[in-house]
């Protein structure tokens, strides 16, 4: 197995990281019938938009010999009084397809952790797809720790 390296992203990083966000979101509307509009353009606009904040990072995944980008993680603060104040709220994470299984996404989740407990945030908390649709997705959050709280519901502004 080759090794990896995990690197927080900059704003030089945004072509790249928008990139792997838009094939998470050709995964999910391959896969389960999403309809999720894939305007790379847009995309990378929105991470040179959020990557300079301090409430939010992106971390990258490299090959460490090639330094080939293979995976990204985002995590932002989210603030609610349940939770005791600020927290942690991974959004997107997303390893190349013939290369999952390998530990790349074990070593983006240690990253954002870290930023995590670097924040002060106590918890973290992932928007998982569905159990039923993505039986491995849930299991791989399971192993890292995470604990099944429930679905999550939204309304598009």
């Amino acid at each position: 197995m080759n090794n990896y390296i995990v690197r927080r992203a900059t704003g030089k990083d945004s072509e790249l990281l928008a990139g792997k966000i838009c094939a998470l979101l050709q995964d999910f509307n391959l896969r389960n019938g999403s309809n999720f509009d894939i305007n790379v353009s847009k995309i990378e606009a929105t991470c040179s938009e959020l990557l300079p904040r301090d409430n939010f990072a992106a971390f990258i995944a490299c090959e460490d010999r090639s330094g080939e980008a293979n995976g990204i993680i985002t995590i932002a603060q989210a603030t609610a009084i349940y939770n005791g104040g600020d927290f942690g709220v991974i959004t997107e994470l997303y390893v190349d397809r013939d290369l999952r299984s390998l530990g790349i996404g074990k070593l983006l989740i240690e990253a954002a952790l870290s930023f995590a407990r670097a924040q002060n945030w106590k918890k973290v908390e992932v928007g998982a797809p569905n159990k039923d649709e993505w039986p491995r997705t849930i299991e791989f959050y399971k192993k890292n720790g995470f604990e099944e709280k429930g679905p999550k519901l939204r309304i598009t502004l």
